[in-house]
């Protein structure tokens, strides 16, 4: 293991604090607000942050963490992050790290090291800064074509064998050759490494599950087909899909096949699934994008995106849409509850999208005539173009996913170059609020070594008690009582039959609990929650968010859990 300079640009941030929650002069119908503060701070974490409202005492506000830890950022692939995003191309950094080919590893970013695996230029796994793009350790693995995965200390890496390094220091901790490059990136979940390999001429596949401190090995399975998407790991069970072949669900204690779905017509080509809410959103070789039941396997929605072409791009997901782009020349925003189109602009995607701040961001492919391509970011809502930047890759694009955490955007271009844009690095700051009805004046204060360093003001007004949502008024969705101490009885009236679900979210946007996922008659509906997680833990007292999806009507309303 060798040390190689890394040529960087860098900008480095300032010291400053902005409150985003709540809005400086807005009116609130409610006393339970969201408390949401933006520190830039010269690139390092603050000591600690504290808010006080109204002249009382002080509180210390949590830093959110937004760290990008596997592929397109968490377990489930949902491509989210909580993270402030740049909103020009400004970078902060580039590092010459990969190659001018294929570069399809998205980097991964913990605890300030950006972790990426070089896909045809060196064959080595980089750490480097966060912040400055300065090379920490590099590691020889070998060929890779996924996204490592960082988890508990441990980095897991599949090339031409799966690794177990130490993230720190890159030091090797154990490494087995029957996972390969070919097996997707590694699923680590209850302190167990899920991974496989592939033998293309044979159409065949090998998923295995490994301890994750030792990698011995728990269990293996042969699956007809060729995987070369990543798999996911949720509720138990295993979603592998493969190239000319069906989806797989496995069971993840054991390894046997619980269901297959073989609705794709040739199946699916680095594709991967997308668990929300018990569905899997998944994007086919027959260019058909669907939604199919994560316990059951069957196909709830299915639409054709580009009739003729397929569809290689993992879907990215947030507050109930979906953002994929073709292989021919248009990125799309799908409603996630029936596939039906939002919006579709031109473009040209090979590798996924991430999603931060309102925008999503992706590499734009190449049609193997042009010598450059461009890095964009695209408004949510409209699709509209709010920045881009211009690289020099050719033939392939960028293919690789980009991964946003502490207002930076860091995205693999096919250039030679891992680009980080940003003006540095800004750490979120996140907690409940009560406020007092009538004015109100919040001031956010950052420490380092117990001396303040940055501080803002904001004034807002309350006019009322209980929960700052807009009324529900199509299902008549609501919860009681609220506040609430041991249990709220949530209840809604559907005018016709469909596929419902209801669940409990933090301020976060992480799912708590679900309380329905299935098809509902008309009529009169209620359910209880009892305050606790989906693994029956009690939670802790604090704002929490009620969604229901029946049919194309979403609706949410607060729900204020006392203990």
């Amino acid at each position: 293991m060798g040390i190689t300079a890394c040529f960087v640009l860098f900008v480095i941030s300032a010291t400053g604090l902005n409150i985003t929650e709540p809005v400086d002069g807005e009116t609130y119908n409610g006393d339970w607000l969201t408390v949401r503060a933006i520190v830039e701070n010269e690139n390092e974490i603050p000591e600690y942050v504290q808010y006080s409202i109204n002249g009382q005492s002080v509180v210390q506000i949590p830093r959110l963490n937004t760290d990008w830890y596997t592929y397109m950022q968490d377990d489930l692939h949902r491509g989210f992050s909580e993270s402030p995003a740049p909103t020009d191309n400004t970078i902060l950094w580039s590092a010459p790290v990969t190659g001018d080919y294929h570069e399809f590893p998205t980097p991964v970013i913990v605890g300030g090291i950006v972790y990426y695996p070089s896909n045809y230029g060196t064959d080595s796994l980089y750490a480097l800064d966060a912040a400055t793009g300065e090379l920490i350790w590099k590691y020889r693995t070998g060929y890779t074509d996924d996204a490592v995965t960082v988890k508990d200390g441990y980095l897991y890496t599949a090339s031409d064998s799966l690794w177990c390094l130490d993230a720190l220091t890159g030091e090797r901790i154990w490494a087995t050759n029957d996972a390969d490059a070919d097996g997707s990136t590694p699923a680590v979940v209850d302190g167990r490494v899920y991974c496989g390999g592939a033998n293309y001429s044979q159409s065949t596949s090998y998923i295995y599950c490994y301890d994750a401190l030792t990698g011995a090995e728990i269990w293996s399975q042969t699956l007809s087909g060729y995987t070369a998407s990543c798999l996911t790991v949720w509720n138990g069970i295993v979603f592998i899909p493969v190239f000319m072949g069906p989806l797989y669900a496995l069971y993840a204690s054991t390894g046997l096949i619980v269901w297959e779905n073989i609705d794709s017509d040739g199946g699916y080509w680095d594709s991967s699934p997308v668990v929300v809410d018990d569905l899997i959103y998944i994007n086919g070789l027959d260019s058909k994008a669907r939604a199919i039941e994560a316990i059951t396997g069957n196909t709830v929605w299915e639409v054709d995106i580009t009739p003729g072409t397929y569809i290689s791009a993992t879907s990215a997901y947030h507050d109930g849409r979906l953002y994929f782009g073709d292989q021919v020349d248009a990125y799309h925003c799908l409603d996630a509850s029936n596939g039906s189109t939002i919006w579709s602009v031109s473009g040209v995607q090979l590798g996924s999208s991430g999603i931060a701040d309102g925008m999503v961001f992706y590499g734009e492919g190449s049609n193997y005539y042009d010598e450059t391509a461009r890095v964009f970011a695209l408004d949510c809502e409209t699709g509209q173009v709010v920045w881009s930047y211009m690289t020099s890759s050719g033939q392939y694009g960028i293919v690789s996913c980009p991964a946003i955490t502490d207002g930076v955007v860091y995205i693999a271009a096919t250039d030679w170059n891992l680009y980080a844009f940003g003006t540095g690095l800004k750490y979120t700051y996140l907690d409940d609020l009560f406020a007092d009805v009538g004015s109100n004046e919040l001031i956010v204060t950052s420490f380092d070594e117990g001396v303040p360093v940055a501080a803002d003001t904001i004034s807002f007004t309350v006019t009322g008690t209980g929960i700052s949502l807009e009324p529900s008024n199509r299902l008549g969705f609501c919860a009681s009582p609220n506040p609430f101490h041991s249990s709220a009885l949530i209840s809604f009236e559907l005018s016709e039959p469909g596929f419902t679900s209801i669940g409990v979210y933090d301020l976060s946007g992480r799912i708590v609990t679900t309380l329905e996922n299935s098809e509902l008659a008309a009529g009169q509906h209620s359910y209880v929650w009892d305050g606790r997680s989906q693994r029956g833990e009690p939670v802790s007292a604090g704002l929490y968010l009620c969604r229901i999806q029946s049919g194309s009507i979403t609706e949410t309303t607060g729900m204020c859990l006392l203990r």
